[in-house]
This record gives structure tokens, C-alpha cells and sequence, in this order.
């Protein structure tokens, strides 16, 4: 499998158990806990081709027929080029999110197709049963399941947030320290800006833990500080340091932070203006599942 694929495949494996996790639990932890996915892939001719640029940046989508209903395929890394009439192949995800007042469902849509031959063989692509549980164990943070450096990059965030949760702080910064240390290398990589989340995040909960508060507002604004990913353009960033600094009375940092975000969570700028009225009138917003990501 190329390089690309593999970064491809294990970006959807993330952008699909994402939403159903909880911050530092395996997804059937967060199952038990109301949160639930899944996910199947299907095949459709494209009908329409949406596309937009803004300097270096692009944006792609296709519009298919999907069970008797137009819907919309996203391609999150905007590196294909289908045209009308091309068959697609796209992920279809379900998600269950219990919210505050019920429970919402989610469905979306999103291109698991390459225009690179080496994707069309089903023993390419990575999606037997077997290579698809390792992928979301890797994802998921499991270091085991790593079969070479770009994998335990991708596992380690996730990897550190968990031992953090769990209470292991010594692990936790561990991991985190170890991604932080690969960041340079993979400057390029799709995913850098969740890796600078994470492991900023995490060193920044544990300095605030230590009652090193500078410390944390530093890595605070450094977990912002990259154009995002497919992730955080997607989902939006972790709020869980924000948060726990907003108890503390920073309020300037934390709006700070929600500036930087703004930057590359287009899709979330009126939760970001909501989030920014609350903290400037005291208040402490409810990041919801902005706490898991």
C-alpha cells in the first residue's frame, strides 16, 4: 500500500470512530456510555461535482444517488478529481450522539476512493475485517497494533490522551513527549495539526495539574497553532485545557485560542462567536462534545 492510501485509509478509520469516542475510552466504552457509530461503503456514478479554491487550499465534494436520495460525498483531503459519470466508492457513517436535551443522529458520507489504480483491489484498500480492527485499534491508541513510524504517529495522540484519562500521567506524558519530538518530521503529513493538538493539549493539562498555569496557556495557544486537519476542520478542536483554564479565571487566553481556532474551524464560527460571548460575560460555554475530540 502506498504512503498516501495509508494516510488516506487511516484519516477515514479517524473522521469515522471520532465522533463516537470519548476522550481517553475505547469506542465500546463509548458505546456503553450513549455514543455510538458505524460505518459501511457503497458505490455510486458521481451526478454533480462541487469544487472551490482559495489560494492553496481546495475544497471537493460529489453528489450521488445513495438508497433513492441525493446525498453528498465529502473528500475531507481534497486529492481527487472524479468527474460526472466516474463510480466512487464512499464511506457511509452513522453516527448516535446523546446531547443534552435527547439524542441526535448523525449520517455522513465520505470518499473512500482514490484516483490511484492500486485502490481498486479490495486487498489494497486495507478493508478486510482484520486489517480494518487493526486500523481503528491504531487510531484508537493502540501502540501494539503500529506496524511502522507513520502508524505510531497516528497512534500516539490518541495513545496519550487515554493514559491521561486513566490517570496515568507519567505515560501520558510519555507519549505525548515522543509525538511532540516527531512533529518536525511530519510537517507535511495531512494530520499535523491533530498531532500539535494532542500533544500540546495533554503536556498542557498535565502543567496545569502541576499548577504550572503559564505553562499551560502556552501549550494551550500551541495546540492551535497549525492550518488543522481533516479532524479539526471537521469536528473542531479539544476544549478540555480551554476549559479547565477558563475555572481558573483566563479568560484572555482562552479567547486567544478560540481567535486561532477561527482560523481553520470555518465550519464552527458561530459556535466559536457563541463560546466568545459566554466567556467575555463570565460565563463558561458548554463545549459538548468538544470535551471527546
Amino acid at each position: 500500500m502506498t504512503k498516501q492510501n495509508l494516510q488516506r485509509l487511516l484519516g477515514l478509520v479517524v473522521l469515522g470512530i471520532l465522533a463516537g469516542r470519548v476522550w481517553g475510552q475505547e469506542p465500546e466504552q463509548a458505546k456503553r456510555e450513549g455514543s455510538a457509530f458505524s460505518f459501511d461503503t457503497a458505490e455510486a456514478r458521481v451526478l454533480r461535482v462541487f469544487s472551490a479554491e482559495d489560494r492553496d487550499y481546495r475544497f471537493v465534494a460529489y453528489v450521488v444517488n445513495w438508497k433513492g436520495s441525493e446525498v453528498v460525498v465529502f473528500d475531507h483531503l481534497a486529492q481527487s478529481d472524479f468527474k460526472e459519470g466516474d463510480r466512487i466508492r464512499f464511506m457511509v457513517h452513522k453516527m448516535r450522539l446523546p446531547e443534552k436535551d435527547g439524542v441526535r443522529f448523525s449520517l455522513n458520507f465520505m470518499l473512500a476512493s482514490q484516483p490511484d489504480a492500486t485502490l481498486a483491489d479490495p486487498a489494497e484498500d486495507g478493508r478486510s475485517p482484520a486489517e480494518k480492527d487493526r486500523m481503528m485499534r491504531v487510531v484508537g491508541g493502540d501502540l501494539s497494533a503500529a506496524h511502522n513510524e507513520e502508524e505510531r504517529f497516528y497512534a500516539l495522540g490518541p495513545a496519550a490522551k487515554k493514559a491521561l484519562g486513566e490517570g496515568k500521567t507519567a505515560e501520558a506524558r510519555k507519549f505525548a513527549t515522543e509525538l511532540e519530538g516527531m512533529l518536525p518530521t511530519y510537517q507535511e503529513h495531512g494530520f499535523i495539526g491533530s498531532a500539535i493538538q494532542d500533544a500540546n493539549q495533554v503536556l498542557g493539562r498535565i502543567a496545569l495539574a502541576e499548577g504550572k498555569v503559564e505553562e499551560a496557556k502556552k501549550r494551550l495557544l500551541a495546540s492551535a497553532d497549525s492550518d488543522g486537519s481533516p479532524v479539526l476542520k471537521s469536528f473542531g478542536p479539544n476544549m478540555q485545557l480551554a476549559k479547565d483554564l477558563l475555572k481558573r479565571g483566563e479568560k484572555d487566553v482562552v479567547l486567544e485560542y478560540f481567535k486561532r481556532c477561527g482560523t481553520f474551524w470555518e465550519m464552527g464560527k458561530d459556535k466559536l462567536a457563541a463560546w466568545c460571548e459566554t466567556v467575555r460575560q463570565g460565563g463558561i460555554p458548554d463545549f459538548g462534545a468538544n470535551l471527546n475530540f
